[in-house]
């Protein structure tokens, strides 16, 4: 991965002055439902105790769809889970990953943060199924979220699939969101895609892009992580490796505004020009 101009530099963090630690765990899906937990915390604990979590898309289960309908979970399951107690302990935010999720509509694949304090402050649904795979026959298509914050910087969440429909991350930044994160399932054989579109996504909007991929095989697919921190001039941050699976990404969040001030793309957009645009078959 190439080192990013904007990445600096010291080696921990103070929030308020903008600098953090993000840490994508890439884990592989090994063992049951408890087990994968358990190693999303044994991550998070890892030496230094890294600002934020994040976890890849359905960490704990993923695609089996025989195994979903058993292990689906409510809203409130979340507000208790494990990693809200792991949030308090070590003051870090947590983006969970996604669990499928019971609701009104039916199953939903759903993204979850967790505060400092445990709260559970934010969840998105994934937005658009990928079909190709049969994801619609486990889940129904679920409504984007507005922004959170993170000590006052704000931010943005979507799931995978998602990644390929940049009007729900050019909603984010005219909303103010300065960084947004990712969870994925992307598979091996389309990872320069994935790395390309999180640098367009980042590059287009001029913010930070945080994806995090499944990491090993899963269900006779090849998986292997290959996510990354993206800087607002769309090259990727540079990483510590903590373990196989486990990267630590130091970002300075005034970057966004050193990025704009030269070079201003929201700015400059002309929505008259565009915000109605139809298919013209």
């Amino acid at each position: 991965m190439k080192t990013s101009d904007l990445s600096n530099i010291s080696f921990r963090i103070i929030l308020g002055g903008g600098v953090m630690i993000i840490r994508i765990a890439e884990l592989p899906i090994v063992g049951d439902w408890d087990f994968c937990t358990d190693q999303a915390i044994k991550s998070a604990e890892l030496s230094p105790i890294p600002d934020v979590l994040v976890l890849p898309e359905l960490f704990t289960i993923g695609f089996d769809f025989g195994k979903i309908s058993e292990n689906t979970i409510t809203r409130e399951d979340l507000i208790k889970h494990p990693l809200a107690s792991l949030a308090v302990k070590h003051r870090m935010f947590i983006v969970g990953g996604s669990f499928p999720v019971k609701t009104e509509r039916g199953v939903i694949n759903m993204l979850p943060v967790w505060d400092n304090n445990g709260n559970l402050i934010h969840t998105t649904e994934k937005v658009h199924l990928f079909k190709n795979m049969d994801e619609h026959t486990a889940f129904v298509a679920g409504k984007p979220s507005d922004i959170f914050t993170i000590n006052g910087i704000k931010a943005g969440a979507s799931i995978c699939y998602d990644l390929r429909f940049p009007e729900l991350f050019r909603r984010h930044a005219l909303n103010g969101a300065k960084i947004i994160f990712l969870p994925a399932e992307w598979p091996e054989v389309r990872i320069e895609l994935f790395q390309s579109l999180l640098r367009a996504r980042a590059g287009e909007a001029q913010l930070f892009f945080v994806g995090c991929n499944l990491g090993g095989d899963h269900l006779g697919e090849k998986f292997r992580g290959g996510g990354g921190v993206v800087a607002p001039d769309g090259s990727m941050v540079k990483f510590t490796q903590i373990n196989e699976y486990v990267k630590d990404y130091e970002i300075d969040i005034n970057d966004v505004e050193r990025v704009r001030e030269r070079i201003n793309c929201l700015e400059d957009r002309r929505p008259e020009i565009y915000q109605n645009l139809k298919d013209t078959k």
